[in-house]
């Protein structure tokens, strides 16, 4: 029979597999979730429900979330977070900040950046009842990996040197740090900064090198990938790019620069193939945006007369509205009004050209916002 005593081992369990997840120890963490989900089954099979802890099992699919996402975050799908909603509301703060947080990661890795920032608005408002200064640098990394996906590099860059700070001052926090790099490694790369971007990359790649975790190397193989095809150098992107997917097959962000990269080329099957796959992936996680991205690419890869872009174009570019990724919409109006010019569309082109003015225009104000 379970016990309140036993609900405070398995509380206790829960805190010590939070702690191994949050320093990306996977090993470790992994081994916690074998012991502990014995211990959980135990406690939903009580036929007594005073002994069925409700705040204890909506904690335990808390971090089942975050051990998911840690092992695999880019297989988080619109219902990883489906277990979670079958509880109440948590009224607890420690829970509300836990909830909280966690469905920004979850809304974020959808592409729904608007109600990822409205729970991680709510998560630091909790942040507070939670007296641990690694779980603020952990908030702080998260929060630049948000403003990073949002195009907005330097709050990003903001975050991140936060975070890196307080984390340094750790010792076994060494893994945490790295992520740090590497999102500032980013944040470098989108502002063109390529000697910084390398300089964070290799600090990243030379840590976890060092632990041989192969997952995270193959996160700083993609995203140096993506830093030679901001650069035009596409043959080279492709070279990192191609191990990326192979050792991680459903990679959609790498399959989606890699199909680019192939475009670019004018290697059009090649790039097709690669849609395709990412399109299916996409489809079955429902994560908007690369859908979106690679229902343009395909058109744009198609060749596709300029009225049929068009009605693609528009489509995609009603999401990167709602979501406020202005660059993007610049950057997809340009190709219709480039498409439109090349088809004598001269009149839709200047409508488009000027629609991009405007974009781009939104995109300077977000930024001068803050």
């Amino acid at each position: 029979m379970y016990t309140a005593t036993s609900n405070e081992k398995v509380m206790e369990l829960l805190n010590t597999w939070y702690i191994e997840m949050r320093a990306r120890r996977i090993g470790s963490a992994q081994r916690l979730k074998e012991k502990i989900d014995i211990k959980i089954q135990k406690l939903k099979n009580e036929k007594e429900e005073a002994l069925q802890d409700q705040n204890l099992l909506l904690y335990y699919s808390l971090l089942d979330f975050r051990y998911n996402y840690l092992i695999d975050n880019l297989g988080i799908s619109k219902d990883s977070f489906e277990k979670i909603n079958s509880f109440e509301a948590p009224g607890d703060n420690f829970l509300a900040y836990y909830y909280n947080f966690f469905k920004g990661i979850h809304s974020n890795e959808l592409g729904n950046y608007i109600e990822a920032k409205e729970h991680y608005e709510k998560a630091e408002t909790f942040l507070a009842y939670v007296p641990d200064e690694l779980e603020k640098a952990e908030f702080y990394y998260k929060l630049a990996t948000y403003h990073y996906d949002i195009q907005q590099a330097l709050l990003s860059i903001k975050y991140a040197t936060k975070a890196k700070d307080m984390y340094i001052h750790y010792s076994g926090y060494e893994i945490n740090v790295a992520f740090c790099d590497n999102i500032l490694g980013l944040s470098c790369t989108y502002l063109k900064e390529w000697e910084l971007a390398e300089e964070h990359y290799t600090a990243a790649m030379s840590q976890f090198q060092k632990i041989g975790e192969e997952k995270f190397i193959i996160m700083i193989r993609h995203n140096l990938g993506w830093m030679y095809a901001t650069q035009n150098l596409s043959v080279l992107a492709i070279r990192y790019l191609s191990e990326v997917v192979e050792k991680s097959p459903k990679h959609y962000k790498a399959i989606y620069v890699k199909a680019k990269e192939h475009f670019k080329l004018n290697q059009t099957e090649l790039a097709s193939v690669l849609i395709k796959k990412g399109l299916e992936i996409c489809n079955d996680l429902h994560q908007e945006e690369y859908k979106n991205r690679n229902l343009i690419l395909r058109e744009m890869n198609n060749n596709s007369p300029a009225e049929q872009f068009e009605q693609v174009a528009l489509e995609g570019i009603k999401y990167f509205e709602r979501e406020e990724l202005y660059y993007n919409v610049q950057e997809y109006y340009e190709a219709l009004a480039t498409k439109f010019y090349e088809e004598d569309g001269h009149s839709k082109a200047s409508k488009y050209f000027h629609l991009g003015l405007q974009a781009r225009k939104k995109a300077f104000d977000k930024e001068a916002l803050k």
